[in-house]
């Protein structure tokens, strides 16, 4: 996934400003306005869209705000967008628990188990690092589950 910034230093420079105002506006819980710079950042990226290293970071966002909001329908949508971005590097796997957050959230515990599976195989339980102590647990309890060893 190339660089925005190898081949226009100014757009890049202008997408990364207008996101970091958007996460500054995240952190204060002014929502919609941080939706509003992270779909500003979004249709300045050049097409097609998912080429771009900044795709992953600004898809994360917007699926950020949406899991902030408890729309988790949303929230996947912009994961998977996020996920499709990275696919070329399978070790990505914050993407991928994103993911299954998302389906972890909406009810879809056999997808969620799949996508958490597929970031452990990368990265082990330090995967899970940063994100909600209940979705490592979800996980382990799934796969003693499958493996029989649940007493």
């Amino acid at each position: 996934m190339p660089n925005l910034e190898d081949y226009n230093q100014p757009l890049s420079d202008q997408i990364v400003f207008i996101v970091e105002q958007g996460n500054r506006l995240h952190q204060d819980h002014k929502w919609e306005q941080a939706l509003d710079k992270y779909t500003e950042a979004w249709e300045l990226l050049p097409e097609p869209i998912a080429h771009w290293d900044l795709t992953e970071w600004i898809a994360s966002c917007k699926m950020s705000i949406y899991m902030d909001r408890q729309d988790y329908q949303k929230a996947h949508q912009w994961a998977l967008i996020a996920v499709e971005a990275v696919k070329d590097n399978p070790r990505h796997t914050s993407a991928k628990i994103n993911v299954g957050i998302t389906c972890y959230e909406t009810g879809a515990t056999s997808d969620a188990y799949t996508w958490f599976e597929q970031a452990h195989q990368f990265g082990g339980a330090r995967a899970f690092q940063g994100f909600d102590h209940k979705y490592l647990q979800f996980y382990t309890q799934m796969k003693q589950m499958e493996k029989g060893e649940v007493k």
